[in-house]
Formats: C-alpha cells, sequence, structure tokens
C-alpha cells in the first residue's frame, strides 16, 4: 500500500513539474512570445489590449505597469471539459510617440493538455486591430 501511495505521489510531482503558473509566467523574459507592432500611441494600445483579451475569452488576472513605457496583462482561461486552462501574458512596450510594441505569451497549464488551444495571439492581435479602427 506504501508503495502505492509513493507511485501516486510521484505521478502528481511530475504532472506538476509540467504545470504552468502565474508565477512562471511573470518571470519569463518580457522579450519572450509572438509580437506585433501597432502604429498607436501606447496608451491606446495598452487599452485596446485589455479589451482584446476580455473579447478573446480570458478573464483578466492582473494589470501591472512597470514603468511609463511598459505594461504587463496576466490573463487566465479556466479550466474546461476539454482543457486544463491556460495562462496568457500580454506585454505593451512604447515604441515611441505613436508605435507600440505587443508580444502574447501563452502556456498551457498542463504541458501534455493537446486539447488546449495553445497560442493566443492571432486571436488578441485580430481583436487589438479591429479595436484600433
Amino acid at each position: 500500500m506504501r508503495l502505492l501511495q509513493l507511485a501516486g505521489a510521484s505521478v502528481v510531482l511530475a504532472l506538476c513539474g509540467a504545470c504552468a503558473s502565474v508565477g512562471g509566467l511573470r518571470t519569463e523574459p518580457l522579450n519572450r512570445g509572438v509580437s506585433r507592432d501597432f502604429a498607436s500611441d501606447y496608451a491606446t494600445v495598452v487599452s485596446a489590449a485589455r479589451t482584446a483579451i476580455i473579447s478573446a475569452g480570458l478573464a483578466v488576472d492582473s494589470f501591472d505597469q512597470l514603468n511609463d513605457a511598459t505594461t504587463v496583462i496576466i490573463a487566465k482561461k479556466a479550466i474546461s471539459k476539454f482543457s486544463w486552462g491556460e495562462l496568457v501574458r500580454v506585454v505593451v512596450v512604447s515604441a515611441g510617440p505613436d508605435k507600440s510594441s505587443v508580444r502574447v505569451l501563452t502556456k498551457r497549464r498542463l504541458a501534455t493538455n493537446v486539447t488546449a488551444k495553445g497560442d493566443y495571439s492571432v486571436n488578441i492581435f485580430e481583436n487589438m486591430a479591429l479595436a484600433l479602427k
């Protein structure tokens, strides 16, 4: 019986070792993810990013302005019958008075979850382009 408990604990630890967390996503380098530039001022792009995240069906978990030119938004997709959920980080950086760069990084909560969407960048960028028109 003790052997079964140890084996079960090992499986749980192995699975959690492959789990994404909000803390882990925060520590990823800011230059990671899919990038796209937008010809609009920083404040407008930050607002469009937040709207685009919600339109993509994600819930905003945190919204942090790191400095006058960088905002990091962390969003979550909840667990469903097809997925263990996902985490998405959107970084908006001012690249000039009328130019901003956006990076989207998506992580599956469980790396082996093949039914998860896997990449929200296309959806978020399309939603942002619509919001910025």
